[in-house]
């Protein structure tokens, strides 16, 4: 069995906190608390993008390259192609109601 020296530099703390926001990610998509989940995936995928260009891991680059793309893409077309400020408004008037 070949041993693997286990960094702790700069790679091991990406690699933890980019896995740490990807499975709130997975949280805020099973509560469908949408576009929050967008967020923290773009941010853990963009997180192991990073571990995968300092392993010069071709195989993580591609799909984290690939998964940042999409998820850029859908945040770009939920600020600027969707009424999200009249969906948030809504939203408060709604829970305005509610308690008054």
């Amino acid at each position: 069995m070949v041993q693997k020296e286990i960094s702790n530099g700069l790679d091991w703390y990406i690699k933890w906190f980019a896995s740490i926001v990807l499975i709130f990610g997975a949280i805020t998509t099973a509560s469908n608390m949408y576009p929050y989940n967008m967020y923290f995936q773009f941010v853990g995928i963009t997180g192991w993008l990073i571990v995968g260009i300092l392993w010069k891991d071709w195989s993580l680059i591609v799909v984290n390259v690939v998964g940042s793309l999409i998820m850029l893409v859908g945040i770009i077309n939920y600020h600027f192609f969707t009424d999200w400020y009249l969906i948030i408004y809504e939203r408060y008037q709604e829970a305005k109601l509610i308690w008054n």
